[in-house]
């Protein structure tokens, strides 16, 4: 993980915009839930990845080596909106089809939906089922131009139960 403040610059076509290590990191075992290494490893491969976090960029700079994750670029928001980070990072050069934001809750949806990015849900006890469909459905889609339309909106229908289910509330990125 590269430890900045600035926004780095654009390298690679695609960009995964992950909402919080919390997505990532199961705090009841102590580790990372099963299929996210592999999962980030492969992504980074095609895409740019980028951590926004409340933490700061040391703090999520340790959290992540800590758990040997693949390198990624940590921006602190510091209470700023999801949306307007994510627009930031728009201001790269992506095409909006080929950014996906990775989180779960209200503010990671309408941080994509606000700048008409992609959006892929991270369950709440679904994690590991998560990490494994992003890895081996949900990138292959995104590559293949095939994301958006019928596949964005059953992940949609996911995310707005499982919403349901948690009572509308989900953990602060």
């Amino acid at each position: 993980m590269e430890r900045t403040q600035k926004i780095p610059p654009k390298a690679k076509a695609f960009m995964v915009c992950l909402l919080g290590a919390e997505y990532a990191l199961d705090a009841a075992r102590g580790q990372v839930f099963d299929g996210v290494k592999t999962c980030l490893e492969r992504m980074r491969i095609v895409a740019d990845l980028v951590l926004l976090t409340n933490l700061n960029v040391r703090s999520a700079y340790s959290e992540w080596n800590f758990h040997s994750l693949p390198p990624c670029t940590a921006v602190c928001i510091k209470r700023r909106e999801l949306a307007h980070c994510v627009n930031e990072l728009l201001g790269r050069g992506y095409d909006r089809q080929k950014v996906l934001v990775v989180g779960f809750g209200p503010q990671c949806l309408a941080a994509a939906e606000k700048n008409g990015v992609l959006f892929y849900p991270i369950l709440p006890g679904q994690e590991a089922v998560c990490w494994h469909s992003l890895e081996e459905e949900a990138l292959p889609k995104l590559l293949h131009g095939t994301y958006a339309g019928d596949y964005q909106q059953r992940l949609m229908a996911r995310h707005t139960a499982a919403l349901a289910l948690a009572g509308g509330e989900a953990p602060e990125p």
